[in-house]
């Protein structure tokens, strides 16, 4: 296990599954990519940002994180600190994918995303720590979710929607447990979302997501 990633993430090993040199290379072909796109165009497409040494700055839930295509490196914009390599794939893959796509106001669930219906049974086991943690209480989940760039949904009874790209909402509504039931949480996605984002990415983007919430 490189030591530069465990000590950005320590829980990064057993996440990753032996994964991690399959990730480097994806973050070295991403920022390939990268390199090779019209900045200026990119950062409109994605929401970003541009600085004066020409760095693409985009927020990722309530932080800045910055692209240095020059070094090709992913950091965060206060005290720089390196993005570790499971969000910084997803990072750069939204980056690369976004066309601009402007977002529809309308709602739908993970199946309903391409091939969605190939991977959603596996969405409930990732959102299940929420159950865990929030299950008698809508309040707090709330409170989380406000402490990092989230809000209430006016939409949706007991919903709160959480940013973690700027063209990139996800809506979580929890039913909080009652004498007669389970509690239960749903993910939802803005109708645009595949503009952005392939399908087995955003269940990695739920992985982060929870794991921020329940941190």
């Amino acid at each position: 296990m490189n030591e530069k990633y465990r000590k950005i993430d320590p829980g990064l090993p057993e996440r990753l599954g032996g994964n991690l040199k399959t990730l480097e290379q994806v973050y070295d072909s991403s920022f390939t990519q990268l390199v090779e796109k019209d900045l200026p165009e990119t950062a409109v497409k994605c929401g970003a940002g541009i600085n004066e040494e020409r760095k693409l700055v985009l927020k990722y839930f309530e932080k800045e994180v910055v692209a240095d295509t020059d070094t090709r490196k992913l950091y965060y914009d206060e005290g720089q600190k390196d993005v570790d390599i499971f969000s910084a794939t997803i990072i750069l893959h939204y980056i690369n994918t976004a066309d601009g796509e402007a977002l529809s106001g309308k709602w739908i669930s993970y199946r309903e995303l391409p091939d969605g219906m190939f991977y959603f049974r596996t969405i409930a086991g990732v959102l299940e720590p929420l159950l865990n943690k929030y299950e008698d209480s809508f309040k707090l989940l709330v409170k989380k979710v406000k402490q990092h760039n989230g809000r209430i949904s006016s939409g949706f009874k007991n919903g709160v929607i959480i940013y973690p790209f700027p063209y990139f909402p996800v809506m979580l509504i929890l039913e909080e447990k009652s004498e007669e039931f389970d509690a239960d949480v749903r993910a939802l996605f803005d109708s645009s979302a595949s503009h952005y984002m392939k399908t087995d990415i955003v269940k990695g983007l739920l992985v982060n997501i929870v794991r921020l919430l329940t941190g």
